[in-house]
């Protein structure tokens, strides 16, 4: 008889169905004459198949009348702030590349605005034709609208990450450079302290979320390059997890901070 995660046990030399008195545990025999595995007082059941906490565990059980059915594998703990946590850590070193492509592209955008301010002129003409006229709607229906922009466009990073997780990046890369543009081209009308005031309150929430949902995409990727190379990987398992971390986390943290950019960022840009 093999040995098993759960459990571990010994057949004595004795007669069958009973125990030593040092406690050695031996064969029972069921109604059938059929020998079956004793486990000890308690024999009827163990729990096996134990693994680590990112691939979960599978359990069954083994009474006198046979084998049950084998449980499927359980979903991943995302339930308050040590699954939180936990969940980001395991997609750390994806959100770590994507963050650097967004401050890198930022920064290459600032720049390049800096040498051909014509370049930020375009962009941010080209970025009032398309939001410009949410400002003249109610601050409620501004809110949903920036909500619903921003839960889109982390969905569709998190989604797009089965294509080998190269468009998160370039998605990622041009949003970036298009902050960097503006951010140039606002910085010289109005300064850096109103940058400063206009991105803090509500990026210091949203920006994580979407780096957060395209890390996910980035490891979607990376699993479906491995599938593709024949490796074993749980893309399934990984896409499910990572929408329920989508909608758990992402959409309500990025709800919060639409309301911060519709209702906290007027009041503060006031001040100046």
């Amino acid at each position: 008889m093999e040995r098993g995660d759960g459990y571990y046990s010994e057949t004595d030399a004795g007669p069958q169905g009973n125990t030593d008195k040092a406690g050695k545990e031996t064969a029972d025999t069921d109604e059938a004459g059929r020998e079956t595995p004793g486990f000890g007082r308690d024999a009827g059941s163990y729990i096996g198949f134990t693994s680590d906490s990112n691939i979960g565990s599978t359990s069954g059980s083994i009474t006198g009348s046979g084998l049950s059915s084998v449980t499927a594998t359980p979903e991943r703990d995302m339930s308050g702030k040590e699954g939180f946590l936990n969940y980001v850590n395991y997609i750390r070193p994806y959100v770590l590349i994507i963050t650097f492509v967004f401050f890198a592209s930022a920064f290459a955008g600032y720049a390049y605005s800096a040498s051909t301010p014509e370049i930020s002129e375009m962009v941010m003409e080209e970025f009032q034709a398309q939001f410009g006229g949410i400002l003249n709607l109610h601050p409620l229906l501004i809110m949903l609208v920036i909500f619903l922009n921003n839960a889109f466009v982390s969905l569709l990073f998190l989604v797009m990450g089965l294509g080998l997780g190269i468009l998160p990046v370039l998605f990622v890369a041009f949003n970036g450079y298009v902050v960097g543009v503006l951010s140039h081209f606002v910085a010289e009308e109005q300064g850096l302290l109103f940058i400063f005031l206009a991105l803090l309150p509500h990026g210091i929430i949203e920006l994580p979320m979407v780096f957060l949902a395209a890390g996910v995409g980035l490891r979607l990727g990376h699993q479906v390059l491995a599938a593709l190379l024949g490796r074993p990987t749980e893309l399934k398992r990984e896409f499910r997890d990572g929408i329920r971390f989508y909608f758990r986390w992402i959409v309500p943290f990025l709800f919060v901070a639409a309301v911060i950019e519709t209702f906290i960022t007027p009041l503060l840009l006031g001040i100046l």
